[in-house]
């Protein structure tokens, strides 16, 4: 095949990659829905079967009966727990009948899916054939008077560009789960530094009002910390290095307050300034890490239809 024709073989396969992934979303959507449902099936059953013991005890002898026997208020008693097990059994139903619905439609999608199986690779294959038919192809002069490069030049710009957001949407799918990783790790240690620094407050006090000295500025867990989610923001550098995405704005986390060095101790003013050091710090790496994630967010938004 040739390049026109190629291209018209991509343009088929794109229709195709772009229904599976529509039907891909709506099987997203639909199983958050399917997992309600369940759940709430579960629930209501069990409340059903509670209902329905209450009334299989006041049926059968034994001390229910017998105690609503003494004061008269049997029937009463055994219509009320009744109604309320009929009640929930018809909500059973209700979310039964749903859960069916839903469960069908999750099963059209599927069926749909499997008969559309991979279109992801032929798509990406197609289009790697048309950039080498283009490049290889007797170049065609353009038309008289029309601006822009020859008709193969438009294909191959064209295809490369489709090639190189597909690149970046897969990078982003990468990294996205990674920073958003990192947000509740930073939220945690910068929670924690006022606990640390109240602590540290508190045993001043109590050692001297005038001010004391420590051996340790109660640090040291969250430095660990620090460096455990250095390492993964390490990683994430050399993802984004590798990838095709634009250079990102990765939080830098140095500046965390350091350690005294060797054994020398530090007073209670050293220490508060430390926390608000360390409390700055928080703030800011947590700041710049979600910034990342609205970041890779927008990219996956811009790039969706790659």
């Amino acid at each position: 095949m040739d390049a026109e024709q190629l291209r018209e073989r991509v343009l088929e396969l794109e229709d195709l990659r772009a229904r599976s992934r529509r039907l891909r979303l709506s099987r997203e959507r639909l199983q958050p829905r399917l997992d309600r449902d369940r759940a709430l099936l579960a629930e209501r059953t069990r409340l059903r079967d509670a209902h329905q013991g209450d009334v299989d005890r006041l049926d059968r002898q034994g001390p229910h009966r017998w105690i609503a026997s003494l004061d008269g208020s049997l029937d009463e008693r055994r219509q009320r727990e009744l109604a309320e097990a009929q009640e929930a059994a018809e909500r059973v139903e209700e979310v039964r009948a749903r859960l069916a619905t839903l469960a069908l439609e999750a099963d059209q999608l599927d069926g749909d899916l499997a008969a559309l199986g991979d279109t992801e690779t032929p798509y990406q294959e197609a289009l790697a054939d048309l950039v080498l038919a283009a490049r290889a192809g007797t170049p065609r002069p353009g038309v008289r008077g029309s601006p822009g490069p020859p008709p193969e030049e438009q294909i191959v710009t064209w295809a490369e560009r489709r090639q190189q957001a597909i690149a970046r949407r897969a990078d982003v799918e990468v990294l996205l789960p990674q920073a958003r990783a990192l947000v509740p790790v930073l939220r945690r240690i910068s929670a924690r530094i006022p606990v640390v620094a109240a602590g540290m407050e508190a045993s001043a006090m109590a050692t001297d009002v005038h001010g004391a000295a420590f051996w340790s500025d109660g640090l040291g867990e969250l430095r660990r910390q620090v460096a455990a989610a250095d390492e993964a923001v390490l990683r994430l550098r050399e993802e984004v290095e590798g990838s095709e995405l634009p250079d990102l704005p990765l939080p830098d986390l140095s500046g965390f307050p350091s350690p005294s060095p060797g054994w020398r101790m530090v007073d209670s003013t050293e220490v508060a300034a430390r926390m608000d050091r360390a409390q700055q710090w928080g703030d800011r790496v947590l700041a710049e890490t979600e910034a990342l994630v609205d970041q890779l967010l927008r990219l996956r938004e811009e790039l969706a239809d790659a």
